[in-house]
């Protein structure tokens, strides 16, 4: 239970000055590189709170120079500061519309460019997809949560197409990430907060160049497939 209030104490304290910090720069260059840099100290901060030992594996897999689908389970809240403290890109993710619309941290979230997605208007979310792809052609790495949510168990949920529709309208590679042992460290409904190591695991990239919509399932059944060996050795049960 001290864990979670710490962590919550910090949260507080480190996401206010650099919301602040972002918007600001923002109003200047919404594209700005310091923004990049503001947004992985505050994973890295959120990262230390909770205890995580982060670990980053694979990251040969992605240029520097080049720009992503990063595909992902989701265990956690912790799963996006870990994200963005393990992985050197300026990353930006399509998040739940009402994270928006949280003072400060909303405002500061829209201003650098992340992408509210309301799943439940369909007509939104289409609109949501090509902010998304507009992102990209301005020099970003898109990370998309294809189970829509939090798992609550081991288990990952299906995946919607969304993020491989994305990948082929842009002509991205696809990047699938394991998130491995943020279940174990605060999952859905947790009340303490359990210090561990915490593995971000790169796997093979996968090219959409020249493919059309009907390779959709591919991409999905592939990238599920790498994240599910990652995770599990691989495919889950029901998976």
């Amino acid at each position: 239970m001290l864990r979670l209030i710490w962590l919550a104490l910090v949260a507080v304290l480190v996401t206010i000055p650099c919301s602040i910090a972002t918007i600001v720069v923002a109003i200047v260059r919404s594209t700005s590189p310091l923004i990049d840099r503001i947004v992985r100290f505050w994973g890295a901060s959120i990262v230390r709170a909770a205890g995580i030992d982060l670990h980053a594996e694979n990251l040969e897999h992605i240029d520097p120079n080049q720009r992503y689908i990063l595909v992902s389970n989701h265990y956690s809240y912790l799963d996006i500061p870990c994200i963005v403290a393990a992985i050197p890109q300026p990353i930006r993710f399509m998040a739940k519309v009402s994270l928006f619309k949280i003072p400060i941290f909303g405002w500061a979230i829209g201003r650098a460019g992340f992408i509210p997605i309301d799943r439940k208007n369909r007509r939104s979310a289409v609109k949501s997809f090509d902010l998304a792809a507009d992102r990209i052609r301005k020099g970003n790495t898109i990370v998309v949560f294809p189970e829509e949510g939090r798992s609550r168990n081991r288990e990952m949920r299906p995946f919607q197409r969304g993020a491989f529709l994305l990948a082929l309208k842009s002509e991205k590679t696809i990047v699938p990430i394991a998130i491995d042992s943020t279940y174990d460290v605060f999952p859905v409904g947790a009340r303490k907060v359990t210090p561990a190591r915490v593995t971000v695991r790169l796997g093979n990239p996968i090219a959409t160049a020249n493919l059309t919509l009907r390779d959709k399932e591919r991409l999905l059944t592939e990238s599920r497939g790498q994240i599910e060996t990652m995770l599990f050795g691989g495919p889950s049960v029901g998976g």
